[in-house]
Protein backbone atom coordinates (compact mmCIF):
# COMPACT_ATOMS: atom_id res chain seq x y z
CA UNK A 1 0.00 0.00 0.00
CA UNK A 2 1.47 3.33 -1.40
CA UNK A 3 1.83 6.37 0.86
CA UNK A 4 -0.30 8.19 -1.62
CA UNK A 5 -4.04 7.60 -2.02
CA UNK A 6 -6.21 8.19 -5.67
CA UNK A 7 -7.76 11.20 -5.01
CA UNK A 8 -4.37 12.83 -3.25
CA UNK A 9 -2.16 11.64 -6.12
CA UNK A 10 -5.35 13.26 -8.54
CA UNK A 11 -5.37 16.31 -7.06
CA UNK A 12 -1.83 17.10 -6.59
CA UNK A 13 -1.26 16.31 -10.36
CA UNK A 14 -4.42 18.71 -11.03
CA UNK A 15 -2.30 21.41 -8.47
CA UNK A 16 0.52 21.42 -10.42
CA UNK A 17 -0.50 21.38 -14.06
CA UNK A 18 -2.78 23.79 -13.60
CA UNK A 19 -1.05 26.60 -15.72
CA UNK A 20 -1.08 24.17 -18.20
CA UNK A 21 -3.23 24.92 -21.23
CA UNK A 22 -5.48 22.43 -23.69
CA UNK A 23 -2.37 21.68 -26.55
CA UNK A 24 1.79 20.96 -26.52
CA UNK A 25 3.12 23.43 -28.74
CA UNK A 26 0.66 24.17 -31.44
CA UNK A 27 -1.44 21.11 -32.15
CA UNK A 28 -0.71 17.78 -30.42
CA UNK A 29 -3.39 17.40 -27.03
CA UNK A 30 -2.03 18.14 -23.25
CA UNK A 31 -2.22 14.54 -22.11
CA UNK A 32 -0.94 15.63 -18.13
CA UNK A 33 -4.17 15.37 -16.70
CA UNK A 34 -5.32 12.51 -18.27
CA UNK A 35 -2.30 10.08 -18.07
CA UNK A 36 -1.44 11.22 -13.95
CA UNK A 37 -5.19 9.95 -13.72
CA UNK A 38 -4.55 6.99 -15.31
CA UNK A 39 -1.38 6.42 -13.81
CA UNK A 40 -3.19 6.66 -10.33
CA UNK A 41 -5.91 4.33 -11.69
CA UNK A 42 -3.33 1.87 -12.30
CA UNK A 43 -2.11 1.84 -8.49
CA UNK A 44 0.98 3.63 -9.00
CA UNK A 45 -0.32 6.88 -6.91
CA UNK A 46 3.53 6.93 -5.75
CA UNK A 47 4.78 7.23 -9.13
CA UNK A 48 2.10 10.68 -10.19
CA UNK A 49 4.14 13.27 -8.64
CA UNK A 50 7.42 12.46 -10.21
CA UNK A 51 5.50 11.47 -13.39
CA UNK A 52 4.03 15.76 -13.49
CA UNK A 53 7.88 16.56 -12.95
CA UNK A 54 9.06 14.95 -16.06
CA UNK A 55 5.56 15.91 -17.94
CA UNK A 56 6.70 19.66 -17.09
CA UNK A 57 10.08 19.26 -17.90
CA UNK A 58 9.87 17.63 -21.08
CA UNK A 59 6.39 18.70 -22.56
CA UNK A 60 6.02 22.07 -24.41
CA UNK A 61 2.77 23.22 -22.55
CA UNK A 62 0.77 25.94 -24.15
CA UNK A 63 -0.59 28.54 -21.64
CA UNK A 64 -4.09 28.08 -20.39
CA UNK A 65 -6.19 29.99 -22.60
CA UNK A 66 -7.78 33.63 -21.78
CA UNK A 67 -11.45 34.42 -22.13
CA UNK A 68 -12.15 37.63 -24.93
CA UNK A 69 -15.70 37.61 -24.44
CA UNK A 70 -18.78 35.80 -23.43
CA UNK A 71 -20.05 32.80 -25.67
CA UNK A 72 -23.47 34.04 -26.91
CA UNK A 73 -24.47 31.33 -29.45
CA UNK A 74 -22.53 28.01 -28.36
CA UNK A 75 -23.02 26.44 -32.14
CA UNK A 76 -21.33 29.05 -33.64
CA UNK A 77 -17.96 29.02 -31.16
CA UNK A 78 -18.12 25.00 -31.65
CA UNK A 79 -14.64 23.86 -33.11
CA UNK A 80 -12.95 27.35 -32.86
CA UNK A 81 -9.56 27.35 -31.17
CA UNK A 82 -9.44 30.85 -30.36
CA UNK A 83 -12.47 30.21 -28.33
CA UNK A 84 -10.78 28.34 -25.82
CA UNK A 85 -10.57 30.73 -22.83
CA UNK A 86 -14.23 31.80 -23.62
CA UNK A 87 -15.36 27.93 -23.61
CA UNK A 88 -13.87 27.54 -20.33
CA UNK A 89 -15.17 30.63 -18.69
CA UNK A 90 -18.92 29.25 -19.85
CA UNK A 91 -17.87 25.78 -18.59
CA UNK A 92 -16.14 27.17 -14.85
CA UNK A 93 -19.63 29.30 -15.13
CA UNK A 94 -22.03 26.51 -15.58
CA UNK A 95 -20.39 24.18 -13.00
CA UNK A 96 -20.66 26.79 -10.46
CA UNK A 97 -24.29 27.25 -10.87
CA UNK A 98 -25.24 23.45 -11.31
CA UNK A 99 -23.90 19.38 -10.22
CA UNK A 100 -21.28 18.33 -12.60
CA UNK A 101 -23.55 15.36 -13.40
CA UNK A 102 -26.37 18.29 -15.36
CA UNK A 103 -23.81 19.83 -16.48
CA UNK A 104 -22.39 17.00 -18.39
CA UNK A 105 -26.03 15.49 -19.21
CA UNK A 106 -26.62 19.20 -21.23
CA UNK A 107 -23.66 19.50 -23.31
CA UNK A 108 -23.02 15.60 -24.22
CA UNK A 109 -25.81 15.72 -26.85
CA UNK A 110 -24.08 18.52 -28.04
CA UNK A 111 -20.27 17.98 -27.99
CA UNK A 112 -20.90 13.59 -29.31
CA UNK A 113 -20.98 14.70 -32.91
CA UNK A 114 -17.55 16.32 -32.90
CA UNK A 115 -15.98 14.05 -30.52
CA UNK A 116 -13.80 12.78 -33.38
CA UNK A 117 -11.61 16.45 -33.43
CA UNK A 118 -7.82 16.24 -32.08
CA UNK A 119 -8.50 12.76 -32.12
CA UNK A 120 -10.91 12.13 -29.39
CA UNK A 121 -8.86 13.71 -26.82
CA UNK A 122 -11.70 15.84 -25.53
CA UNK A 123 -13.99 13.07 -24.94
CA UNK A 124 -11.00 10.92 -23.29
CA UNK A 125 -10.05 14.12 -20.77
CA UNK A 126 -13.65 14.26 -19.95
CA UNK A 127 -13.92 10.72 -19.57
CA UNK A 128 -10.49 11.11 -17.05
CA UNK A 129 -12.13 14.00 -15.19
CA UNK A 130 -15.57 12.50 -14.91
CA UNK A 131 -13.69 9.02 -13.23
CA UNK A 132 -11.76 11.12 -10.94
CA UNK A 133 -15.06 12.81 -9.69
CA UNK A 134 -17.40 10.07 -9.48
CA UNK A 135 -14.57 8.43 -6.66
CA UNK A 136 -15.50 11.22 -4.01
CA UNK A 137 -18.56 13.09 -2.72
CA UNK A 138 -16.76 16.54 -2.19
CA UNK A 139 -15.01 16.57 -5.63
CA UNK A 140 -12.45 19.38 -5.26
CA UNK A 141 -12.48 22.82 -6.78
CA UNK A 142 -9.64 21.25 -8.73
CA UNK A 143 -11.46 18.15 -9.91
CA UNK A 144 -14.48 20.66 -10.89
CA UNK A 145 -11.87 22.96 -12.87
CA UNK A 146 -10.52 19.64 -14.45
CA UNK A 147 -14.29 19.05 -16.02
CA UNK A 148 -14.28 22.36 -17.27
CA UNK A 149 -10.98 22.35 -18.83
CA UNK A 150 -11.87 19.03 -20.33
CA UNK A 151 -15.17 20.18 -21.70
CA UNK A 152 -14.29 23.54 -23.16
CA UNK A 153 -11.08 21.55 -24.82
CA UNK A 154 -14.05 19.48 -26.68
CA UNK A 155 -15.80 22.06 -27.35
CA UNK A 156 -12.64 24.15 -28.94
CA UNK A 157 -11.48 20.75 -30.74
CA UNK A 158 -15.21 19.75 -32.28
CA UNK A 159 -14.62 18.06 -35.49
CA UNK A 160 -17.83 16.86 -37.17
CA UNK A 161 -17.47 13.32 -38.87
CA UNK A 162 -16.96 12.70 -42.68
CA UNK A 163 -19.82 10.40 -42.43
CA UNK A 164 -23.63 10.25 -40.53
CA UNK A 165 -23.18 7.65 -38.02
CA UNK A 166 -26.89 7.02 -38.32
CA UNK A 167 -29.55 6.77 -35.69
CA UNK A 168 -30.93 3.79 -33.04
CA UNK A 169 -32.51 5.16 -30.30
CA UNK A 170 -33.87 1.42 -29.55
CA UNK A 171 -30.81 -0.74 -27.88
CA UNK A 172 -31.41 -1.50 -24.27
CA UNK A 173 -28.34 -0.31 -22.52
CA UNK A 174 -26.99 -4.12 -21.96
CA UNK A 175 -27.15 -4.30 -25.85
CA UNK A 176 -24.56 -0.93 -25.97
CA UNK A 177 -22.42 -2.08 -23.32
CA UNK A 178 -21.82 -5.57 -25.30
CA UNK A 179 -21.55 -3.81 -28.32
CA UNK A 180 -18.96 -1.21 -26.71
CA UNK A 181 -17.06 -4.50 -25.94
CA UNK A 182 -17.19 -5.47 -29.60
CA UNK A 183 -15.92 -2.58 -30.38
CA UNK A 184 -13.20 -2.22 -28.07
CA UNK A 185 -11.89 -5.95 -28.77
CA UNK A 186 -12.21 -5.49 -32.52
CA UNK A 187 -10.21 -2.85 -32.62
CA UNK A 188 -7.81 -4.06 -30.14
CA UNK A 189 -7.43 -6.66 -32.79
CA UNK A 190 -6.80 -4.47 -35.33
CA UNK A 191 -4.20 -3.07 -34.05
CA UNK A 192 -1.82 -5.59 -32.84
CA UNK A 193 -2.43 -7.14 -36.07
CA UNK A 194 -1.83 -3.83 -38.08
CA UNK A 195 1.20 -2.74 -36.30
CA UNK A 196 1.32 0.92 -37.22
CA UNK A 197 4.73 2.69 -38.15
CA UNK A 198 2.95 5.71 -36.02
CA UNK A 199 1.80 3.89 -33.32
CA UNK A 200 -0.27 6.59 -31.33
CA UNK A 201 -3.47 7.76 -33.64
CA UNK A 202 -4.79 4.11 -34.04
CA UNK A 203 -4.49 3.73 -29.97
CA UNK A 204 -7.50 6.16 -29.76
CA UNK A 205 -9.80 3.16 -31.86
CA UNK A 206 -9.12 1.50 -27.98
CA UNK A 207 -9.21 4.19 -25.65
CA UNK A 208 -11.84 6.23 -27.06
CA UNK A 209 -14.72 3.92 -26.79
CA UNK A 210 -13.26 2.66 -23.43
CA UNK A 211 -13.76 6.09 -22.38
CA UNK A 212 -17.43 6.47 -23.41
CA UNK A 213 -18.02 3.50 -20.97
CA UNK A 214 -16.91 5.43 -18.17
CA UNK A 215 -19.31 8.75 -19.19
CA UNK A 216 -22.42 6.53 -19.77
CA UNK A 217 -23.44 5.58 -16.62
CA UNK A 218 -23.85 9.14 -15.58
CA UNK A 219 -25.93 9.99 -18.90
CA UNK A 220 -29.56 9.35 -19.60
CA UNK A 221 -30.17 5.97 -21.08
CA UNK A 222 -31.72 7.48 -24.54
CA UNK A 223 -28.11 8.66 -25.02
CA UNK A 224 -26.55 5.59 -25.24
CA UNK A 225 -27.24 3.81 -28.55
CA UNK A 226 -26.62 7.11 -30.53
CA UNK A 227 -23.12 7.47 -28.58
CA UNK A 228 -22.55 4.14 -29.57
CA UNK A 229 -23.36 5.09 -33.36
CA UNK A 230 -21.32 7.90 -33.48
CA UNK A 231 -17.96 6.02 -31.75
CA UNK A 232 -18.48 3.40 -34.36
CA UNK A 233 -18.12 5.82 -36.81
CA UNK A 234 -15.10 7.53 -35.66
CA UNK A 235 -13.18 4.46 -35.60
CA UNK A 236 -14.07 3.29 -38.84
CA UNK A 237 -12.77 6.65 -39.95
CA UNK A 238 -9.31 6.46 -38.05
CA UNK A 239 -8.51 3.63 -39.16
CA UNK A 240 -9.12 4.56 -42.47
CA UNK A 241 -7.05 7.84 -42.14
CA UNK A 242 -4.53 6.21 -39.92
CA UNK A 243 -4.31 2.66 -40.55
CA UNK A 244 -1.89 3.23 -44.04
CA UNK A 245 -0.94 0.29 -46.05
CA UNK A 246 -0.10 -1.98 -43.04
CA UNK A 247 -3.39 -1.68 -41.87
CA UNK A 248 -5.01 -5.26 -41.49
CA UNK A 249 -8.59 -6.38 -41.46
CA UNK A 250 -7.59 -9.10 -39.14
CA UNK A 251 -8.57 -9.31 -35.60
CA UNK A 252 -7.33 -12.15 -33.72
CA UNK A 253 -4.76 -11.91 -30.94
CA UNK A 254 -1.23 -11.99 -31.10
CA UNK A 255 0.08 -13.92 -28.79
CA UNK A 256 2.49 -12.55 -26.05
CA UNK A 257 3.83 -14.36 -22.14
CA UNK A 258 2.97 -10.76 -20.87
CA UNK A 259 0.59 -9.39 -18.10
CA UNK A 260 -1.09 -6.93 -17.67
CA UNK A 261 0.58 -6.18 -14.52
CA UNK A 262 4.09 -6.55 -16.39
CA UNK A 263 2.82 -4.32 -19.08
CA UNK A 264 1.85 -1.24 -16.46
CA UNK A 265 5.48 -1.91 -15.29
CA UNK A 266 6.83 -1.43 -18.75
CA UNK A 267 4.55 1.68 -19.34
CA UNK A 268 4.93 3.37 -16.00
CA UNK A 269 9.11 2.92 -16.97
CA UNK A 270 8.82 4.21 -20.45
CA UNK A 271 6.99 7.20 -19.16
CA UNK A 272 4.78 7.81 -22.47
CA UNK A 273 1.54 9.31 -21.73
CA UNK A 274 0.17 6.47 -24.38
CA UNK A 275 1.65 3.84 -23.36
CA UNK A 276 0.16 4.57 -19.38
CA UNK A 277 -3.52 4.85 -21.08
CA UNK A 278 -3.28 2.04 -23.43
CA UNK A 279 -2.44 -0.20 -20.59
CA UNK A 280 -5.05 1.01 -18.21
CA UNK A 281 -7.98 1.49 -20.20
CA UNK A 282 -6.91 -2.38 -21.88
CA UNK A 283 -6.87 -3.59 -19.05
CA UNK A 284 -10.50 -1.94 -17.48
CA UNK A 285 -12.12 -3.04 -21.18
CA UNK A 286 -10.66 -6.88 -20.48
CA UNK A 287 -11.98 -7.07 -16.68
CA UNK A 288 -15.61 -6.04 -18.21
CA UNK A 289 -14.95 -8.86 -20.57
CA UNK A 290 -12.11 -10.42 -20.86
CA UNK A 291 -10.83 -11.17 -24.53
CA UNK A 292 -6.91 -12.05 -25.31
CA UNK A 293 -6.83 -8.96 -28.02
CA UNK A 294 -6.56 -6.23 -24.88
CA UNK A 295 -3.85 -7.80 -23.66
CA UNK A 296 -2.37 -8.13 -27.33
CA UNK A 297 -3.11 -4.94 -28.62
CA UNK A 298 -1.36 -3.01 -25.19
CA UNK A 299 1.59 -5.59 -25.73
CA UNK A 300 1.71 -4.22 -29.13
CA UNK A 301 1.77 -0.49 -28.07
CA UNK A 302 4.09 -1.06 -25.53
CA UNK A 303 6.63 -2.22 -27.74
CA UNK A 304 6.16 0.38 -30.70
CA UNK A 305 6.43 3.03 -28.14
CA UNK A 306 9.35 1.99 -26.50
CA UNK A 307 10.99 1.10 -29.92
CA UNK A 308 10.53 5.12 -31.45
Amino acid sequence: MGSVDYIDAVNAALDRLRTTGFYIGDFFANHGPMAAEALAKLGYCDEVDGWVDANIAHRDHGPLPKPSEPICDWRVALGDRNRGGDWLQLFRHELAEAPWRDVLRTWWPRLLPGCAGSLTHGLIRTAHAVRSLRQTDRPSKLQIDELARALAFWATAFTSLATDPGQDDDQAVAVVDRALSDLTAEYAGHYANTKPSFPIPLIHTITAPAAMRLLLPELPEELHAPALLTMAQVNRELFARFGGQRASGRTEPIETDRTFAALAAEAVDIGDEHAIKICEAAMRENAVRPDARYLSAASTAVDLIRSR
